[in-house]
């Protein structure tokens, strides 16, 4: 293997030489003969070279010909790109070794939980198959997961086997009800899986109503409704999430809805909202925080996130609500990379400012419990992108930023800086939504994101359930200066790192 690795870039190494000596010969800064039927010229017989290539591509776009003051200038820059780009293969397999040979998704701050998971993995890899067996591959606009490799499964295997859906044998409710939500989408995406795990937890079944917030927040980017005829949709969504989708009041009658006894004092100092059940049962939902055993946790939240992703929205169908017709979850990688999006490598960085001091003490609260530093996920510094970067060969690849737009002195740094600025990308203002947003996100070969932030932590935790790695949200200097992770992927499911973000 080492030897026909070694013959790979002894090959690449000729080709790129090759490439510059054919450009330049006869090349003389001052006169420059063009001499089509000169063997010299042709690469196999029949192809032109690269150098007559490029003056004809001269001529015609610049009008410019050999012996004109600029011809020497734009040649050499022409053959600056081309050598670029040839190179640009070899790149992107050395990139992407170094990211499949550096991912470490188990990696924990806790010694005890990282042996706990290393093992597990070790010794579900060769026990799974049995019981996830047709776990079906999975890829998102085009581009491959994890989803069904022996890595995947073993963190399947923790997911319990339910032969029925929670509450199967009570008429117990957890109704998710109204337009009123606590916080915005990040936040409410959290909602929903904790109200799916609550079911779990404590065997209810978990209720949506039809005119309700969970649905206008899936299903424009996930499961849209693709028949004016909604039946086979509900079924289907019923059966994915195991749930039960009510359409008006009175098919509540037969359920015993579930109370809390303390529910009046999330709506405290919230006036009006305050008062609304919807708004506080999906508060109760945030800052509900499951007991499950954390492994059971990780693998019962990334079947979830999975089943969202095979189900995925690609801009046809119309949600349930207004009737409108959903966008392609695809559109923001498919406008910046076109047909190449199946093979492009890229990072992307979310900065999110997180409404200014606020975002600064909910910053130093996960300082405390994760270890990382308490506002280098707010600033994006260049010196900490590349920290990042710079030791996985990402630096010579786009590098994309979602943000929530409050803080523009973080684009601001990165465009001036020389090794980030030149591959900086902007997603078109027509491209650019929620939805398009987080798949970039999830999509990509590295992402950076903010631990305090909700949608960071819906994205991050979406990769890890999709198999990837490298994904950085927790980081700190160390005695010697160099930033480090202080906590692994998984991190954003512990509750003790977490809490009711978790």
């Amino acid at each position: 293997m080492m030897h026909r690795r070694a013959a790979q870039k002894a090959a690449a190494a000729v080709a790129v030489v090759f490439l510059v000596i054919n450009a330049f010969v006869s090349f003389n800064s001052y006169d420059v003969d063009y001499d089509p039927t000169e063997i010299s010229r042709r690469l196999d017989g029949t192809q032109r070279t690269i150098r007559a290539r490029i003056i004809d591509s001269l001529r015609e776009r610049r009008g410019v010909e050999p012996g004109d003051p600029d011809f020497q200038r734009l040649f050499l820059a022409r053959l600056e790109d081309l050598q670029a780009q040839s190179e640009l293969p070899t790149a992107r397999r050395t990139a992407q070794r170094t990211l499949d040979n550096t991912k470490q998704i188990w990696m924990r701050s806790d010694k005890e939980r990282e042996n706990e998971l290393v093992e597990a993995h070790k010794s579900n890899v060769m026990n799974n198959e049995g019981v996830w067996r047709n776990v079906e591959p999975l890829s998102v606009c085009g581009r491959p997961t994890n989803v069904g490799s022996r890595a995947d499964l073993a963190l399947l295997e923790h997911a319990r086997v339910d032969k029925t859906c929670p509450g199967a044998n009570s008429n117990k409710l957890l109704l998710l009800q109204g337009q009123q939500t606590y916080g915005q989408t990040g936040n409410n995406l959290i909602e929903i899986q904790h109200a799916l795990q609550y079911a779990r937890d404590h065997d209810v079944t978990l209720g949506i109503m039809d005119d309700s917030w969970p649905l206008r927040v899936l299903l424009p980017m996930f499961m849209a409704i693709q028949d004016k005829d909604k039946t086979e949709w509900q079924n289907k969504f019923e059966k994915e999430f195991c749930v039960k989708i009510f359409n008006n009041e009175s098919e509540l009658t037969e359920w015993d809805i579930v109370q809390w006894d303390n529910l009046a004092t999330l709506g405290e100092g919230r006036g009006l909202k305050g008062m609304d059940e919807g708004y506080l049962t999906s508060k109760k939902m945030f800052v509900y925080v499951s007991q499950a055993p954390l492994l059971e946790y990780i693998a019962h939240q990334s079947k979830i996130l999975q089943k969202l992703y095979r189900n995925y929205n690609t801009g046809t169908g119309t949600t349930s609500r207004t009737w409108e017709s959903v966008r392609n979850m695809c559109s923001g990688i498919d406008a910046i990379f076109g047909e190449d999006s199946n093979k492009v490598v890229y990072s992307v960085l979310h900065s999110r400012s997180l409404e200014g001091q606020s975002g600064v003490k909910l910053m130093q609260r996960m300082s405390q419990s994760s270890g990382c530093h308490p506002t280098a996920a707010l600033d994006m510094e260049p010196e900490y992108i590349k920290a990042i970067l710079r030791p996985l060969g990402m630096l010579k690849f786009p590098i994309l930023v979602i943000t929530d737009g409050q803080n523009f002195d973080v684009i601001r740094r990165l465009v001036n800086d020389e090794e980030i600025g030149p591959q900086l990308r902007l997603v078109p203002g027509n491209a650019t939504w929620l939805g398009g947003d987080v798949t970039l996100a999830v999509m990509s070969n590295v992402f950076i994101g903010n631990p305090a932030s909700t949608l960071s932590g819906f994205i991050t935790k979406s990769r890890l359930a999709l198999g990837f790695g490298h994904s950085y949200s927790f980081r700190a200097k160390n005695e010697d200066g160099e930033w480090v992770n202080t906590c692994g992927d998984t991190c954003v499911f512990d509750r003790k790192i977490m809490g009711s973000m978790s």
